[in-house]
């Protein structure tokens, strides 16, 4: 009598994952090295999988790091998931030493197979590894050329305009849908006029951006993360719905990037695009240049769509429960603007108050507030402890320190205004909210800028308040303000 044993697709999953794992194990129990940061021991081959699957929803997960930091009196904390290493850094001091000194072995980025090969995100170079395609792509000369700080006056115009188109269409009904920041980097990269276009466009952008949020958690989002050769599952087999949610985000993904592009080459309205040199794509480029443009206007496009409406939204939240901060803004508007005229960039300097408030929305509520994950090319050594090759986390946490911030769960935004020759002002958030060394975000001045705009003349021509006391009765909702979800992009 004989039995045979059918190898499942499931069963050979299964099979695979232990050997994996039960490999990378035992070469790493037997190597000598130093030990890891200090953090949860966890079990052996799972790692502290039970305690990231059971994360307390209503803790944020960067609130629960900034705990372990202090139960563990370190600013660097080692979390292993599945032979996943994680490293929390906690501290700008270890941040910067790590991520800004060390950025040749810190730059890389995870090796995740759903938004790079699923999900069809591999062009964009915020998210890219750090490889020869990743060099050709951020460090061309054109992107970081138009957007250096000295050249983001040149986009001042398109700016104003966007914004007193944002004013003139402002509703209670649609002011969240009036596409802003999305308009004003699409007339800039693409040369887009029309309203019905520019809203067609920052749509299909928030549509796209879902999927980025949803794969690109720290610790990995799906199993594909932990075991990249389930990629290979098909779509309708028991747990692969990640397979599925990647079918339907690829299109999406795909449109973002190359609608905007052929919509372009087929206008050949080209005078259009003060800055970004698309018109020598018909001349003698050759097609991995443009490649490379064409890439550069996509991370543009996408990027200046959702990070600066975040730093937007929040601002208006904060505006909306704290009426003494409001009240201090609108006194400076009318000392220094008066009521005639909207604040122009030349005013900038004059309205120190409002530039305050901007950076401590910056420093409470950072765009992204788990930071895009750093991954490091090859083993190091910090402070005594063993670095392995993986995923490295700049936090939130840096921006409520104690050691930088005097009551850092205040927001107070006089925190950034010096009130006397001898007062000490608080570290720029900016160090921190925009990332670190080669990673850092290329297109931070004009989010800035286009904020602040917005920002200073929602400020002189609005007034704010929370939800009245009956609708507050009728939701019993918590304040949004303390109500943040955790993810890529708030």
């Amino acid at each position: 009598m004989s039995t045979k044993l059918e190898l499942t697709p499931f069963l050979t999953a299964t099979i695979l994952f232990g050997l994996y794992h039960s490999y990378v194990f035992l070469i790493r129990l037997f190597r000598p090295r130093l030990p890891y940061p200090l953090g949860p021991r966890g079990y052996p081959l799972i790692g502290d999988l039970f305690n990231e699957a059971s994360k307390n929803v209503e803790q944020h997960e960067w609130a629960r790091y900034l705990k372990m930091g202090k139960e563990y009196n370190s600013d660097v904390l080692h979390i292993n998931v599945l032979g996943d290493h994680t490293l929390i850094l906690n501290s700008a001091k270890a941040a910067t030493e790590l991520l800004e000194k060390r950025s040749g072995l810190y730059s890389d980025r995870p090796r995740k197979a759903l938004p790079s090969l699923l999900s069809r995100w591999d062009w964009n170079f915020a998210t890219m590894l750090y490889s020869n395609k990743w060099r050709s792509v951020s460090c061309n000369l054109t992107f970081h050329q138009d957007f250096q700080a000295k050249a983001i006056s040149t986009y001042h115009p398109f700016i104003l305009q966007s914004t007193s188109n944002f004013l003139k269409k402002l509703a209670p009904a649609e002011y969240i849908s009036t596409s802003y920041a999305g308009s004003t980097i699409l007339r800039i990269v693409y040369g887009m006029s029309t309203q019905e276009e520019l809203e067609n466009y920052v749509e299909l952008a928030h549509l796209a951006s879902e999927s980025l949020n949803a794969t690109m958690n720290h610790c990995g989002s799906f199993f594909v993360d932990y075991l990249p050769c389930l990629k290979y599952m098909p779509a309708w087999f028991p747990g692969a719905s990640f397979k599925q949610k990647a079918n339907t985000w690829a299109p999406m993904v795909s449109n973002l990037i190359n609608a905007p592009w052929k919509r372009v080459k087929s206008s050949m309205k080209f005078n259009l695009v003060p800055n970004f040199d698309i018109k020598s794509i018909n001349n003698n480029l050759d097609q991995d240049m443009e490649e490379v443009i064409k890439n550069c206007s996509g991370v543009a496009y996408f990027a200046g769509t959702d990070t600066t409406v975040s730093l937007i939204m929040s601002s208006i939240l904060v505006l909306s429960h704290h009426p003494e901060v409001l009240e201090k803004a609108h006194e400076e508007l009318d000392r220094v603007i008066g009521t005639s005229r909207l604040p122009q960039f030349q005013d900038r300097d004059k309205l120190p108050y409002i530039q305050a408030f901007i950076k401590e929305v910056e420093r409470m509520y950072p765009v992204t507030p788990l930071a895009v994950a750093h991954r490091v090319i090859s083993d190091d050594i910090f402070n005594g402890y063993f670095i392995p090759k993986g995923i490295v986390n700049s936090r939130i946490a840096i921006l409520h320190s104690e050691e930088l911030y005097q009551d850092p769960f205040k927001f107070n935004p006089g925190r950034f205004l010096q009130n006397d020759k001898n007062s000490k002002l608080s570290p720029d958030p900016e160090i921190v909210a925009f990332g670190f060394g080669r990673r850092i975000c290329p297109g931070r001045h004009f989010a800035l800028d286009s904020a602040w705009s917005l920002i200073a003349c929602l400020l002189a021509t609005c007034d704010f308040t929370g939800p009245s006391e009956d609708a507050q009765k009728i939701s019993r909702k918590p304040d949004p303000m303390l109500d943040y979800f955790d993810g890529l992009i708030v």
